[in-house]
């Protein structure tokens, strides 16, 4: 593998600060349309579809609309949700009171496109972020939001994801505000988070390459990943696990915090690295220390990733200048996990740009063409 493929992965993520700030300069005209559609509906209910990563961007895209917007949510993956679940069950709202949010990247995956054509079908509302403005889901949809991020040249989606959920989050921030569901003061403490992400993130990758050369041996002869995530960071544990498989093939599974005590906490082997995603404050944060805590008497390979602010003094704790805003933590916690999984897949040869068995994904045909 030459170098210049070594190294694209990283560089992509080491642009994600550059694509939020671009954003952020950005964000009337990135967010005019998504404002003006929830400001003119009475919106009840709202439908997160995406398949890979946007699943897991529906994930903390739920929490955020429930909790900034005071509007219903759900997430589901698209296939469960279009065969076993479907729109508006029930009857309990009008298609102008519901609208259909798919987070994707090409905009190829037949589940948000089956989505978007039976809510287009119902006269339901639907918007997307995609990379191609002109390609099949986005011809379904009402807004179609175009992430600066560009495509990708190693196949795990990396700044694609990070950009798209900062800038459905930077949406929903927005539509708040206009539709006062948060005050000035909340506002103003979302908006200096976002602007903190730039550096934060930035931060992140220097850090955890740092951290990566001082634990390389603990890292690399470990014979199974775990990641621990709470709250909106599930779905961050559940998208590290992904880019870890993606990147460099070896087993890797997510938990839910309080999930992990139910059964997988008794399969705990020495020499497992668990990661412990240890984001906002609140009471799961100190649950998470204490898991941390209790854990560490299992296997020595126990990484708490948390904010400097924490301070922590551990020499396997991965830190750095987090901001830890509620929701923004989905962005600059997922960045740590990136790098790690680009590092373990450039030392045992992986090429980022090449995927494997790909016959067998053409053969099962989950996308259409544009």
């Amino acid at each position: 593998m030459n170098a210049e493929k070594r190294n694209v992965m990283l560089e992509e993520i080491r642009s994600e600060p550059g694509y939020f700030e671009e954003c952020l300069k950005r964000r009337e005209e990135l967010t005019g349309d998504f404002v003006k559609l929830f400001t003119s509906h009475r919106f009840r209910r709202i439908y997160f579809s995406g398949s890979g990563s946007p699943s897991h961007a529906g994930l903390v895209l739920k929490y955020a609309a429930e909790k900034l917007l005071n509007i219903e949510a759900t997430y589901s993956y698209p296939m469960l949700f279009n065969n076993h679940e479907g729109l508006n069950v029930g009857g309990k709202y009008k298609p102008e009171e519901m609208v259909v949010i798919c987070p994707a990247e090409s905009g190829r995956s037949k589940g948000a496109v089956i989505t978007a054509r039976a809510a287009k079908a119902q006269g339901i509302p639907v918007v997307c972020t995609t990379l191609n403005p002109e390609g099949v889901l986005a011809r379904e949809c009402d807004v179609v939001i175009v992430k600066p991020s560009g495509n990708e040249l190693a196949l795990p989606s990396t700044k694609g994801h990070s950009t798209g959920i900062f800038l459905l989050l930077l949406c929903l921030v927005e539509t708040a505000k206009a539709l006062n569901t948060i005050d000035v003061e909340m506002y103003r403490a979302y908006m200096e988070g976002f602007e903190g992400l730039i550096q934060s993130c930035g931060a992140a990758v220097e850090r955890t390459l740092e951290w990566f050369e001082g634990h390389k041996r603990m890292v690399m002869n470990a014979p199974f990943y775990r990641v621990i995530g709470y709250g909106a960071n599930y779905g961050t544990a559940l998208e590290t696990a992904l880019k870890f498989i993606e990147t460099h093939k070896r087993l890797t599974m997510a938990y839910e915090l309080e999930e992990f005590m139910h059964g997988p906490i008794r399969t705990v082997n020495p020499g497992d690295c668990i990661f412990f995603l240890c984001a906002e404050d609140g009471p799961e944060k100190e649950r998470m220390k204490k898991l941390y805590e209790v854990v560490r008497k299992m296997t020595d390979n126990c990484v708490l990733v948390c904010g400097d602010s924490d301070g922590v003094e551990n020499s396997m704790a991965l830190t750095f200048p987090a901001v830890n805003r509620e929701f923004l933590t989905a962005v600059e916690y997922l960045t740590p996990m990136q790098v790690l999984a680009c590092e373990i897949g450039r030392h045992l040869g992986f090429d980022p740009t090449e995927g494997m068995n790909t016959w067998a994904k053409l053969a099962m045909e989950p996308s259409f063409s544009d």
